[in-house]
């Protein structure tokens, strides 16, 4: 078939419109996840500790939760600074990353597909003196709170916000003296009790991120998958094999989603690098075949 010069532009045009719509549903499975930590939020307020000095809770808690994502391979973590540069570039305050307009905005500029956003609530500690068959005994209790927003940068939704607590109690050491500022905790002490903290808001941001990735080959009983130790699978992990239907649109054609459908839960027996093997946990799965997507549960 002949077309005219117009009219073959007209096609060709048609075809890399279709094609670029079909890949923008495609999701890549066992890629990371880009995401960005914000500072976070203190409102000037330090704590007190020996020497005089303060600590900044907030500046603590998210390097420490920027450390903890880090060492897992199924994110990609984007420094604190850069996201303060771009909320600095477009006039945003330092909370502007929690304004739905605003996290879409940031997370488009540097390729963000989660950015989250933390505030110490509360933060101090409390010592107390007993005396126990004539021996003196000190007693220390630090407590620090966090409310955390998980942002989907794609559509500007709260994907996740919650209040966590960090508790640390210690007998003995860590009390530097009590006066009219209340006790001196060493900083040290004081990031044993925001870990508490991170380690459970690392726990939620994983199961609002799962590990994600493919089956590329079945032989017999065992499943081979395409991601591994370089994604933080271990053995003894649980994933749900589930297989995409249909694309599913809005009102305007954009694409939202896909129709996915679980199948059954499967366990890993064997991890290596960028693979691994997996055996199906359930008594009466269903049959499975290549490309059937997973995610950890």
């Amino acid at each position: 078939m002949y077309l005219l010069p117009s009219k073959k532009i007209l096609y060709w045009a048609i075809l890399v419109t279709v094609f670029s719509f079909l890949f923008s549903a495609v999701t890549v499975y066992g890629a990371p996840k880009r995401i960005g930590v914000t500072r976070f939020e203190t409102n000037n307020f330090y704590v007190a500790v020996p020497g005089g000095g303060s600590y900044d809770i907030g500046l603590g808690a998210s390097d420490m939760l920027t450390t903890e994502l880090s060492k897992n391979k199924n994110f990609q973590v984007i420094e604190r600074e850069q996201i303060r540069s771009v909320l600095q570039e477009q006039g945003f305050g330092a909370s502007g990353a929690v304004d739905p307009t605003t996290s879409a905005k940031v997370g488009h500029l540097l390729g963000l597909k989660y950015i989250v956003y933390g505030k110490i609530l509360s933060a101090g500690a409390e010592a107390k003196h007993t005396e126990l068959m004539g021996v003196m005994i000190n007693k220390l209790s630090v407590k620090v709170q966090i409310a955390v927003r998980m942002i989907d940068t794609t559509t500007g939704a709260i994907v996740w916000a919650d209040q966590v607590e960090g508790k640390v109690d210690k007998k003995g050491g860590g009390i530097a003296g009590v006066g009219a500022t209340g006790t001196r905790v060493s900083a040290s002490v004081y990031d044993e009790a925001i870990r508490s903290a991170i380690d459970q808001i690392v726990s939620r941001i994983n199961h609002q991120a799962p590990t994600e990735g493919s089956i590329v080959k079945i032989s017999g009983t065992k499943l081979y998958l395409d991601i591994g130790v370089d994604q933080g699978v271990q053995p003894g992990q649980k994933f749900m094999v589930f297989r995409e239907g249909d694309v599913i649109t809005n009102a305007a054609g954009k694409i939202i989603g896909i129709d996915k459908t679980d199948l059954c839960t499967i366990k890993i027996t064997r991890v290596e690098g960028n693979m691994s093997i997996a055996e199906i946990a359930d008594k009466k799965p269903p049959l499975l075949q290549q490309g059937d997507k997973i995610r950890s549960i």
